[in-house]
């Protein structure tokens, strides 16, 4: 009885992790909109870290989408919360494009520079001088 719970506890376990492995192979080959809503599914079923950071950068680029960084904000802030660092970049550029925290998005360019290029590579889009 032990065994058929253990089996049946890691079978639900492995058909939730599949969401987010297969937004990325949905979002590898260009099927952003597929990607998004695995994504989606992978953030509610369990709680990815990864899957709010992918969307947001869905949202944020227009990846399949219309760009609409307003939306990428709540999602790249999750991620950020959640520990993931490159997100601070995207949350960085979300707030620029949309012309709002202009003085947190260059905290989170000179905290996220010191671990992820992708920060710098931001900054200097925007004329923000990164203290090393």
């Amino acid at each position: 009885m032990k065994r058929v719970l253990f089996c049946f506890i890691l079978s639900c376990t492995a058909l939730t992790a599949d969401h987010f492995r297969d937004g990325m192979i949905a979002y590898k080959a260009g099927d952003f909109v597929h990607a998004k809503e695995l994504f989606e599914a992978a953030i509610k079923k369990e709680n990815s870290v990864q899957g709010y950071f992918y969307i947001g950068k869905i949202y944020l680029y227009g990846e399949g989408i219309e760009a609409n960084p307003s939306l990428a904000i709540p999602y790249l802030e999750q991620a950020v919360m959640k520990g993931n660092i490159k997100a601070k970049c995207y949350l960085a550029e979300a707030y620029l494009k949309s012309r709002i925290k202009h003085e947190e998005a260059t905290v989170l360019l000179q905290q996220g520079a010191q671990e992820s290029q992708t920060c710098l590579e931001i900054a200097t889009a925007y004329n923000i001088v990164i203290k090393r």
